[in-house]
């Protein structure tokens, strides 16, 4: 039995339950068993009210402006969620029923009992997302990310692993990566991660998201166009910035086509202005099981979304990249997306300004069969380094 370690347990993220659920099936597939290990991430220490007064004087004393910043952030995130406070509550319950479809362990794993988890499983496969991003995860569970906990004679393996970003490193992080030296095979998402890694003496190899290892036949089973809420051809949205300018290049690509725009709304789990008075029909209220769907039988997808552009690639849709802008108005997550397109020679997909679609010929269809070929290749390589890690520690 081979344990899983990824971003699982109460991650209500599209892509991230979409990941988790692709590397088990494909485990499945090779006739490996396998499970998520339920391991809490984001779980909080339980903090008496003294000790948060007395670490918010403290941070207040160091850094007054960034504490303020940090207050009335999170004073806003609690407002904005409370407007879609219902049907933030329906999509989690969504989230969770797909959660159950994948085979995962009965007990649920922290710092303090993760080595417990040993007697149950004969290797564990940390990845995908972004197990290894310092800014997501704390040292204590970057640790269970880098099984520091489990003895060299057990299979220790990363697939397709995510760093997440290029710069600003921790030093507990750069410290930590050690642990990485004495893994059996380690694989990352990005080519960036693999260069990170190799300055460091790590070798890698650069693999798949899990989500490209299943061809469109096994994602067919989720696809049902009798549940689609919109009838008519239509635009697919999904967007994680609050880039406006976005939603104008959806809004424009739609009247020029002809289409609807149908919206998944508020997709990073709050209430977004943005969000409010865009696109025909705008659905809250969506699981994987929905995402994969309205890709599927979507007449052009525009996102700025890595698993909405992977899964239009496995449906071989027509579709076009946006930026993504954080709350702050920074890019945030451009590169990974970049990456795609550039792999499967489409960066002319990639849309700035709305400009672009007037000077772009929205027309022109994507040659999928040169795609689908270079994907083939490396859905094979990928796999053969899944078996050949799996097998090559068991001899």
């Amino acid at each position: 039995m081979i344990g899983i370690i990824t971003l699982y347990y109460k991650n209500y993220n599209i892509g991230g339950l979409l990941q988790a659920y692709a590397l088990q099936k494909v485990l499945s597939n090779l006739n490996i068993e396998s499970e998520q290990v339920r391991v809490w991430h984001y779980k909080r220490e339980y903090i008496t009210f003294k000790n948060k007064v007395s670490r918010k004087i403290c941070h207040i004393i160091k850094n007054p402006i960034k504490e303020a910043k940090v207050t009335i952030n999170n004073s806003n995130l609690k407002k904005r969620r409370k407007l879609i406070q219902d049907e933030l509550l329906v999509r989690e319950n969504l989230m969770e029923q797909f959660m159950d479809k994948i085979p995962h362990s009965n007990e649920v794993y922290d710092i303090y009992n993760i080595s417990e988890s040993l007697r149950l499983y004969n290797g564990y496969i940390v990845g995908s997302d972004q197990i290894w991003n310092d800014d997501y995860i704390s040292q204590d569970y970057m640790k269970i990310n880098m099984l520091s906990f489990v003895p060299n004679a057990i299979l220790k393996m990363s697939y397709a692993a995510s760093i997440g970003k290029h710069n600003n490193f921790k030093e507990w992080f750069i410290n930590d990566l050690d642990y990485l030296k004495k893994f059996d095979a380690i694989s990352v998402r990005e080519k960036t991660a693999n260069a990170f890694l190799k300055n460091r003496k790590i070798e890698s190899t650069v693999t798949l998201d899990p989500t490209l290892l299943l061809e469109k036949d096994e994602w067919n089973k989720f696809v049902n166009k009798e549940k689609l809420e919109c009838k008519s051809p239509y635009v697919f949205t999904y967007f994680l910035g609050k880039d406006k300018e976005n939603r104008i290049i959806a809004e424009k690509t739609a009247k020029r086509n002809n289409l609807s725009i149908v919206n998944f709304a508020h997709a990073i789990n709050y209430f977004r202005d943005e969000d409010k008075d865009y696109g025909d029909y705008k659905i809250v209220e969506y699981s994987p099981d929905d995402f994969i769907n309205y890709i599927a039988n979507a007449k052009i997808i525009i996102t700025d979304s890595f698993h909405a552009a992977v899964f239009s690639i496995i449906f071989n849709k027509e579709f076009w990249v946006v930026p993504r802008l954080d709350d702050s108005g920074i890019s945030s997550m451009n590169s990974r997306l970049s990456d795609l397109l550039e792999i499967y020679g489409m960066q002319e997909r990639y849309i700035k300004t709305r400009e672009d679609v007037e000077n772009k010929n929205m027309y022109k269809k994507i040659n999928y069969d040169d795609v689908n070929k270079h994907l083939n290749e490396q859905r094979k390589d990928s796999i053969e380094f899944i078996v050949n890690s799996i097998h090559k520690q068991k001899n």
